[in-house]
């Protein structure tokens, strides 16, 4: 396979995921996750600083996202983050059996686990500060987001969990349902 093939990311990333789930987060080095994708240890650098960015590459672009949705909706902040949590599952949605087995990786994986809870509380410090900025108090705006985030984290461990879920975008409603904020 020629280094500059299109794809090389995309094969990484699946490639080390494979590995992960077949030798253990700890077995696996970056020239192993190279080799399977059919590319040089120096692309594999190229596109990840370590082998954990497989699993966190696109921490930014979901924070962006979600950020995009609340700063465009009309919404009061709780309907804003409901929509904004929605547009978040719906962009998930094709990749559920990834989102799963990344889930079941880095739930194996302490530092994986709490560096997921820091990607979580940068995408609560982000949202937090776009309703400060539209007038909320930090407080409010603050509650209202760590309350979101609680329920769509129950959505998606139930999504990345149950061997036929429903999809991200209804579990979330239900979530919101159960603790009766239809």
């Amino acid at each position: 396979m020629s280094r500059w093939e299109p794809g090389s990311r995309q094969r990484l990333q699946a490639a080390a995921l494979d590995l992960f789930v077949e030798h253990g987060y700890a077995a696996t080095t970056t020239a192993a996750i190279a080799e399977r994708a059919g590319v040089t240890d120096r692309t594999f650098y190229r596109h990840f600083k370590d082998k954990s960015e497989v699993l966190f590459g696109a921490e930014s672009r979901i924070e962006q996202l979600l950020v995009d949705a609340v700063t465009a909706s009309k919404s009061p902040a709780a309907g804003a983050l409901r929509e904004a949590l929605l547009a978040l599952g719906r962009d998930f949605q094709p990749r559920r059996t990834q989102a799963a087995r990344r889930a079941a990786v880095i739930e194996t994986v302490p530092d994986l686990a709490e560096r997921e809870l820091w990607k979580l509380r940068s995408w609560s410090q982000a949202l937090t500060r776009v309703f400060v900025a539209r007038g909320e108090s930090a407080f409010t705006a603050g509650a209202q987001v760590e309350v979101a985030l609680a329920l769509f984290r129950t959505a998606f461990h139930h999504w990345t969990h149950e061997d036929d879920p429903p999809n991200l975008d209804d579990l979330i409603q239900d979530a919101y349902t159960a603790v009766g904020l239809n």
